[in-house]
């Protein structure tokens, strides 16, 4: 079985910037990040999934890693639309980390 502990740790890092990212997009109330609240909210779910197969090993863990991945990838590039915000910003270096991480 692959050790998994690297996609874990970028996984739950991601899914706790997303959250913020998302509450922070909510707050600001304007519908051009709708998309970004959405994708969040998706690699919240993801990455929370991810790192429960990861953690145990889980002969699934790389399918669903590379969902993760693919799922992270569009929240990212979304977020990078609006760096210019610090949370955004800081949710699209987290989903990068975690595509690096869950693809191998």
């Amino acid at each position: 079985m692959k050790n998994f502990k690297i996609a874990v740790e970028a996984c739950l890092a991601c899914m706790d910037s997303c959250e913020m990212c998302a509450t922070h997009c909510i707050e600001m109330n304007d519908k051009n990040h709708l998309r970004c609240i959405s994708l969040c909210r998706d690699c919240v779910d993801i990455c929370n999934l991810c790192a429960k197969f990861g953690a145990r090993n889980s002969s699934f863990a790389g399918s669903i890693m590379k969902l993760c991945a693919e799922i992270c990838k569009a929240c990212a590039e979304e977020c990078e639309k609006f760096a210019h915000h610090s949370h955004c910003k800081e949710c699209a270096e987290a989903c990068r980390k975690c595509v690096a991480a869950c693809s191998f």
